[in-house]
């Protein structure tokens, strides 16, 4: 069935990255402890970060504010299990594991592709991605936080727009998780603004309560 299809592709993309994740790549470089050492502290410190401020949407990273939701992602399994290479990058792999199933679902749902499950499996198999998805750089979770944006955008443009909150927040986590990704979903949000226009003008006009909460939530 096609759901045991979707698990044994999630399970093939879980092993590929989770077997021997310490090991490889030999490094560990120090952008990828620092995601650990923020997660901590900002526990440590109540919700503050270095500057004291309060819930920050930022982190500095040295001398520049380039760490964002990827350090509160860390900080739940930093929290439980410690600090280590381990707990780092296999929170970067959760979350990829996420961006996989995404894609699998919008070939499946939406293009209505019959080997929508492929999808799964290139993306598993390309060099670039196997290696940075065994990282805990903050690449992977904006590209997994993408996939993840444009299947909720999918459900909101052609099952409900109940779905617009859940792609709000998506977008939210591209945005703050990696600073390129700023840039990704400032094109993104202009060009389906003006692709799917007349698609919101009637979702805000028939349902202005759903418009408030996406706002609430954008802010």
């Amino acid at each position: 069935t096609d759901l045991k299809i979707f698990c044994a592709v999630l399970i093939f993309y879980a092993a590929t990255r989770l077997v021997g994740l310490v090991d490889f790549p030999i490094y560990f470089f120090c952008d990828e402890a620092q995601q650990a050492n923020l997660a901590h502290d900002l526990v440590a410190e109540g919700f503050r970060d270095h500057d004291r401020v309060l819930f920050p949407a930022y982190f500095r990273n040295v001398r520049v504010f380039n760490l964002g939701f990827s350090v509160w992602v860390h900080a739940l399994p930093v929290t439980v299990f410690g600090k280590s290479i381990a707990v780092v990058r296999g929170t970067s792999v959760v979350v990829g594991l996420l961006g996989a199933a995404a894609l699998m679902l919008i070939l499946k749902w939406f293009f209505r592709s019959r080997l929508w499950w492929v999808g799964g499996l290139v993306l598993a198999a390309l060099p670039a991605w196997f290696l940075h998805s065994r990282t805990a750089f903050e690449t992977v979770m904006m590209v997994s936080f993408y996939c993840l944006f444009m299947l909720a955008y999918l459900l909101y443009r052609q099952v409900s727009p109940r779905w617009l909150p859940v792609a709000v927040v998506c977008g939210a986590a591209v945005f703050y998780s990696y600073s390129n990704g700023q840039g990704v979903m400032l094109v993104s949000t202009v060009l389906l603004l003006v692709v799917d226009w007349r698609y919101h003008w009637r979702t805000i006009r028939a349902r202005p309560r759903l418009a408030v909460v996406s706002l609430v939530v954008v802010n």
